[in-house]
């Protein structure tokens, strides 16, 4: 499990560009800007709601799946073999015990782990078609 943290942790390093904080810089600049720049940007909305005051909240949602390799390790298998033997050597026999230990390193594969990754984010626009604020839900709401 340790070494599954370590690869999605080297990933996400590589990907560093991509930040939360870049996220909030590009969702922040709609603020004070039309409905229909938000729906120029992303297209329509995939789901759209009018609030009881007359607000509308725009609804995008995006995802999808990665999948983190497997890692490789090496288990190591001891043998262990004894047993006794004979040597006739012409007249003479002679007879001993032996001992021997080995050990070979067997590769072993873990899993391929698929992680979903979503983002949801809702603009809220007032009457006029402005937006007022925005908020963001999941796993996966960063920006370049």
């Amino acid at each position: 499990m340790m070494r599954l943290l370590l690869v999605i942790a080297q990933v996400a390093a590589l990907a560093g560009c991509a930040t939360q904080a870049k996220f909030q810089v590009k969702m922040d600049r709609f603020i004070g800007q039309s409905e229909a720049l938000v729906v120029g940007t992303y297209g329509p909305p995939q789901n759209s709601y009018v609030l009881n005051d007359g607000t509308k909240v725009l609804q995008y949602t995006r995802g999808g799946t990665i999948l983190m390799p497997g890692v490789t390790t090496s288990q190591p298998v001891t043998t262990n073999t004894t047993g006794s033997m004979t040597v006739n050597q012409g007249m003479r026999t002679t007879t001993g015990t032996y001992n021997q230990t080995s050990t070979t390193y067997v590769p072993q594969q873990t899993a391929a782990v698929p992680i979903n990754l979503s983002c949801t984010v809702n603009f809220t626009v007032d009457k006029e078609g402005i937006v007022r604020r925005w908020s963001a839900e999941g796993n996966h709401c960063v920006s370049q």
